[in-house]
């Protein structure tokens, strides 16, 4: 099977010496063979695996095939992750065969990132427990941050309420990281009502995710001072984490490892970010604003280039986010779907 390739990703990841095209294109080829999606994803764009020499020719499955069919090798899942959504129809779905590479990866990217400067922390997540919530990527990763961290955890969303109490009562003298949602950090917000709830020095705040329908939102920027205040932290010390299902590896605002307010996001060294024009799918000179390509080495068992209705700039090794694409699909990924829209 792929076993031979995750132990080459997790090997770079750790930063042995190797080719990033090389190894995406050995993955690409694997997953053509392999998993149905992506090999009829090149068969429509008439494209030979044995051909690719670099990550930015593999073709990008679009995210919205993680909903209409199981994009994953067949054989035993070791977990299987969704997306957020209203219905079990209308998620998309990850499974993953070996979830070591993940787990590899997140907690490589989260030390760099989130707590270098720290061997241990308090974690408050204002999320489901891992046990409630299984296939919940990010309660898996904020459950493998606070193992490395050690182990003292708290959850204080049950998937309805949150427990406001219970966060105020793990505020003590001992430094902490308090990672959850957006709508999760809004509720405590309104919760507390302008009340500060100061955290203790060496403290830092992870939030993630949109408001998914919620009814009421508040942009990034405001959200992020407003954390600040009622922290009492610098606003380098509240970061933004971008994920998604559909991607084993993550970004991060760099303001605990920089000590600063930059907005843009770092990607790791196993995750390339690209803008594409959302006719044509071409990569955009650096600076533009397309959508969201990205080509994921941990992503071994599903589509290692993925494709998605985000739009960013890409500057050097930056990522700025700006939102869903507005109105219709692009044509550029309707074509990129149109593979998946009758029964396989």
């Amino acid at each position: 099977m792929s076993d031979a390739l995750h132990d080459r990703v997790q090997a770079f990841i750790e930063g042995a010496g190797t080719s990033f095209d090389a190894l995406a294109c050995d993955i690409a080829r694997h997953q053509a063979a392999h998993v149905a999606p992506v090999g009829r994803l090149y068969a429509s764009q008439g494209i030979d695996p044995a051909t690719l020499t670099t990550a930015a020719a593999i073709p990008a499955l679009p995210t919205d095939v993680f909903r209409l069919r199981r994009v994953a090798v067949v054989g035993d899942d070791e977990r299987v992750f969704h997306t957020s959504g209203t219905t079990a129809e209308a998620r998309g779905r990850h499974p993953m065969r070996r979830v070591d590479t993940y787990r590899r990866g997140a907690l490589a990217w989260g030390k760099h990132m989130l707590f270098p400067d720290v061997e241990q922390l308090r974690t408050v997540a204002l999320l489901t427990a891992e046990a409630d919530a299984p296939g919940s990527s990010l309660t898996f990763m904020v459950a493998r941050f606070a193992e490395a961290l050690g182990g003292d955890v708290s959850y204080h969303w049950d998937g309805a309420a949150l427990d406001v109490a219970g966060v105020r009562e793990r505020v003590g003298e001992a430094p902490l990281l308090v990672a959850g949602t957006s709508f999760a950090f809004v509720m405590l917000l309104d919760a507390l009502d302008g009340s500060p709830l100061p955290l203790p020095a060496g403290s830092r705040v992870m939030q993630t995710g949109g408001f998914k329908g919620r009814t009421r939102e508040v942009a990034p920027e405001a959200l992020r001072e407003q954390l600040a205040t009622c922290f009492s932290l610098p606003l380098s010390k509240v970061v933004a984490e971008y994920g998604m299902t559909e991607l084993s590896s993550q970004l991060y605002q760099p303001g605990v490892r920089d000590d600063d307010e930059d907005v843009r996001y770092q990607a790791p060294p196993w995750l390339r970010v690209s803008a594409v024009d959302p006719t044509t799918l071409a990569p955009l000179p650096e600076g533009e604003v397309g959508l969201a390509r990205f080509v994921d080495l941990a992503n071994v068992d599903s589509s290692v280039a993925v494709l998605t209705m985000d739009r960013v700039r890409v500057e050097g090794d930056l990522v700025t986010l700006l939102g869903r694409q507005p109105g219709a699909t692009p044509r550029g990924c309707s074509l990129a779907l149109e593979p998946f829209m009758e029964p396989a």
